[in-house]
């Protein structure tokens, strides 16, 4: 291993990349197994488990390149700080578990530049460690440049990935060996998740603006999760849905964020580009239908049961049932949320609103009921953690084409 991670430091300028590697870690974790693997590579490298230890450590050695454990990085928040005052340019690598939480908002807010997920392989953490000590960040003032649309962003993003990953695909099916197929799918997996944090990363970013939809696709994701563990599907395809009902709506960021906030009717022009918006998540999600996400259902989640929803105006079967479930999270979601123009619905009006939609025929009736299970189970669970608030402890924003209701004061041609 000592071989193949020197060679990935050699390909990557391992001459000049003697500079100091910094490693953060309080809690004797992975740090330990970086530290190693960058000593073993040729990295200079130092471990640090103490904050009052690392200034020490930074007053003596300006590092090229910190790493921080992304659940650590509150508790090194004053260091964090600190490093920025003291120098300018030096990137930040958080390590995050591939089985975290997708939303690192908080942890780029400190100062993470750069994330890599873990478990790798030794020889993964050298490249992306020199790739990141290789792209490091000028002192100069750089030219003045147009910023890429976030749509733009994602969409060259999300192509590079899917080329990334047909290679992998298609390379573990050539190789004979079982260790170099199981090699290629870990990377094709570590490659997912990236893709999968840049994502809700983006999205946390976007709701954090002040456009009163905060929260709504960390909502959406836990009652995707919730909701298809009640329906009963296997792990695979219930971790599927909750990436799913994550990304729903991630097409909306091809609109202002201020466009949306208005308080009174949309202007048609904008009502058109947000029908558009699942083709646009779907178009973007198409990379992580190789790992199980379900493109189909994204693609479908506005459409209705009597044919009123849109993208296609699709109707009964016609609407995959994947779609169904994400409906009616994505409904409920978006009503328990004050919008510019409403104020939030209770849990138990929310839900009401949800039957009324089933007798009108637009959403399942299976689903809304399982709904109702989960709601119910997770305001007991709130209740018997001891908030004494008796509801749902939880407060999320979204988007939902169809909060139409005689009880709702909600203007019919809002879509968000």
């Amino acid at each position: 291993m000592r071989v193949r991670s020197a060679a990935a430091v050699r390909r990557f300028g391992g001459s000049s990349l003697s500079a100091h590697v910094l490693v953060l870690d309080a809690d004797d974790g992975i740090g330990t197994w970086m530290r190693d693997a960058l000593l073993d590579a040729g990295l200079a490298c130092q471990i640090v488990r103490d904050p009052g230890e690392a200034n020490s450590s930074l007053d003596v050695q300006r590092p090229s390149l910190v790493v921080v454990p992304v659940d650590q990085v509150q508790r090194w928040a004053g260091l964090l700080a600190h490093l920025s005052e003291v120098t300018t340019g030096v990137p930040v690598l958080g390590a995050v578990s591939r089985d975290a939480p997708l939303d690192f908002t908080a942890a780029l807010a400190l100062g993470v530049t750069d994330l890599v997920t873990y478990p790798c392989s030794t020889e993964d953490l050298v490249v992306r460690v020199a790739s990141t000590m290789r792209g490091r960040r000028s002192d100069r003032v750089p030219e003045r440049v147009e910023p890429a649309s976030p749509l733009a962003t994602l969409r060259s993003v999300t192509e590079a990935a899917e080329k990334a990953l047909l290679r992998t695909e298609t390379a573990a099916a050539r190789v004979a060996r079982s260790e170099e197929r199981d090699h290629l799918r870990a990377a094709r997996d570590t490659l997912a998740h990236s893709l999968q944090v840049i994502l809700s990363t983006m999205i946390g970013n976007t709701e954090a603006s002040g456009h009163g939809r905060e929260g709504h696709a960390r909502l959406a994701a836990t009652l995707g999760h919730d909701l298809t563990v009640a329906l009963g599907w296997p792990a695979a395809r219930v971790r599927g849905m909750e990436l799913a009902a994550m990304f729903a709506d991630i097409g909306l960021l091809s609109i202002p964020g201020a466009v949306l906030a208005v308080d009174g009717p949309l202007t048609e022009q904008t009502f058109e580009l947000v029908r558009a918006h699942p083709e646009t998540s779907a178009e973007i999600l198409e990379p992580l239908s190789r790992v199980g996400v379900p493109v189909a259902a994204v693609r479908s989640h506005h459409e209705r049961l009597d044919g009123s929803g849109y993208p296609r105006g699709l109707r009964g079967r016609q609407v995959p049932f994947g779609a169904q479930v994400l409906a009616v999270v994505d409904t409920y979601s978006a009503m328990v949320q004050p919008r510019p123009h409403r104020q939030a619905l209770a849990p138990e009006a929310a839900l009401a609103v949800l039957l009324q939609e089933v007798e009108a025929n637009r959403l399942s009736g299976r689903v809304v009921e399982l709904m109702h299970e989960v709601v119910e189970s997770r305001r007991r669970a709130s209740v018997s953690r001891g908030n004494g608030k008796g509801g749902m402890a939880v407060r999320c924003v979204g988007n939902s084409a169809h909060e139409r209701s005689a009880s709702v004061p909600i203007p019919t041609d809002r879509a968000v």
